[in-house]
């Protein structure tokens, strides 16, 4: 089992379709702070790489390929994301401070977990998830 693991990593690769894949990768990169990579090996901009950590095999990478006829997808019709945060607050004010629409403050789920949402350009749905200590 370790020998498999240790051959293909643990890296995720997540690839979505967008008809604007440059102006989703700027959101990921604005907003959430990814490292975008523009290279033409990469077929930029048909083909955007947003990584969320140094990239290495336990990094999360999005990848978003471009697809003219995609039309922005309806409220949890597409992909849905979860990214951890250290304080939900703070990142709730954070991205209320740069203007991203969101719905409803944070709130508490009853499994331990504090959490917002919001929605990238095409739809898909991104929850701003804390953790809660048990007591």
């Amino acid at each position: 089992m370790s020998e498999i693991k240790k051959a293909i990593g643990n890296l995720v690769l997540i690839n979505i379709v967008s008809a604007e894949p440059k102006k989703l990768a700027d959101f990921y990169e604005n907003v959430l702070g990814a490292d975008i990579t523009r290279c033409e090996l990469h077929g930029y901009p048909q083909r955007i790489e947003m990584w969320f950590a140094p990239r290495s095999d336990n990094t999360v990478c999005i990848v978003a390929n471009e697809d003219k006829e995609f039309k922005p997808q309806t409220y949890n019709a597409c992909q849905g994301f979860e990214f951890r945060v250290a304080d939900a607050d703070t990142e709730y004010e954070r991205i209320c401070t740069i203007g991203i629409e969101v719905k409803e403050p944070p709130k508490d789920l009853p499994y331990g977990y504090r959490f917002f949402h919001i929605k990238d350009p095409d739809g898909n749905g991104i929850d701003i998830v804390q953790e809660l200590k048990c007591t």
